[in-house]
């Protein structure tokens, strides 16, 4: 059997970081795969990404396989795919054993990595129909937990400078008995991650995840995802009571706003209220003629029906698979 001496570490240069990141990149086109590879070093020096745990399987010459695991502040990891040179499968003809025992000895490695650095939960998504990797997760302790639903409401690029002031005045209307209230309206984090704390209560949104969850570190999740504009994340009020939130967040380098979360208290829901949330919030807005994406578990059907009924409709389906360890 041919033997391929080959070793696991940290990418150690700029030069081996490009190298190990380009075989993530599914671009075919060279351009293309360039300005992403750009994209991915402005993120590094804005200190959007952190490549510390960027992970090569090299025989010293060449890199086989990467695997980037992403230690997030909120005690998250993010893994990216393990991928493989496209070259490197005929290099082992008769060691069909080989990739496999490479992209588990990445995994754990990484796993190993996120635990160092008290992450209480390891996740990463599949493509719906790659049962291949999904099988390879879930032998190495990872399972799906659930499908997650990738949605998009079409729209023209907007920024969020254009728009930046958006105020409590702007989104209600007088006797409308639904109001959103900024959060710059003087609402504290202590009462924001109590309530955003109650809409996990008997949420449809994964909830084998929802007894991982508290407070300050949901509120610290939302705001990573993408550039967070305290403007644009919502007290939603019914009748002066605050019945749920929403938050939107911001992706330049998308020109794209997310609807990064939704959640209603549960003796508000079945009243219509996220509905018209979502209405009021692209009233007078900059989201009004914008593209706006998020994502929802494929299970949360009410949820799904909402935002189809706002022009959302699904971009792609990817499995959810997680390991908790705190």
């Amino acid at each position: 059997m041919q033997e391929i001496p080959w070793e696991i570490r940290p990418a150690r240069n700029p030069q081996e970081q490009k190298q190990a990141l380009s075989l993530m990149i599914l671009e075919n086109d060279p351009e293309a795969k360039e300005r992403e590879l750009e994209n991915i070093f402005d993120a590094v020096r804005e200190g959007q990404l952190d490549l510390t745990h960027l992970l090569i399987a090299t025989t010293g010459q060449n890199i086989l396989a990467a695997q980037l695991m992403v230690a997030q502040q909120d005690k998250t990891a993010i893994l990216w795919p393990t991928a493989l040179d496209p070259a490197f499968p005929g290099e082992a003809p008769n060691n069909p054993h080989l990739l496999e025992s490479i992209q588990e000895t990445l995994l754990k490695k990484a796993i190993l990595l996120a635990k160092k650095e008290a992450c209480v939960q390891i996740q990463t998504t599949v493509e719906q129909n790659d049962i291949t990797r999904s099988a390879f997760y879930e032998r190495n302790g990872l399972p799906a937990v659930g499908e997650l639903l990738y949605m998009q409401r079409p729209g023209s690029p907007f920024s969020p400078a254009d728009n930046a002031h958006e105020s409590t005045t702007n989104l209600e209307q007088t006797g409308d008995r639904l109001k959103l209230v900024s959060v710059t309206e003087g609402i504290s984090d202590e009462f924001l991650g109590e309530l955003l704390q109650g809409t996990y209560i008997d949420s449809a949104d994964f909830p084998e995840l929802q007894h991982n969850r508290d407070a300050a570190r949901s509120l610290l999740t939302h705001r990573l995802q993408g550039e967070y504009h305290p403007e644009h994340w919502f007290v939603i009020k019914q009748d002066e009571t605050a019945a749920g939130v929403l938050f939107y967040s911001w992706h330049p380098d998308m020109e794209q706003w997310e609807l990064t979360y939704l959640g209603i208290l549960p003796e508000f829901r079945g009243k219509g209220i996220a509905g018209k949330a979502i209405g009021k919030s692209f009233q007078n807005s900059s989201r009004e003629n914008s593209p706006v994406f998020l994502g929802v578990d494929s299970r949360n059907s009410c949820a799904i029906k909402v935002y189809e009924s706002h022009g959302f409709v699904v971009l792609s389906r990817q499995k959810v698979h997680v390991l908790l360890t705190g």
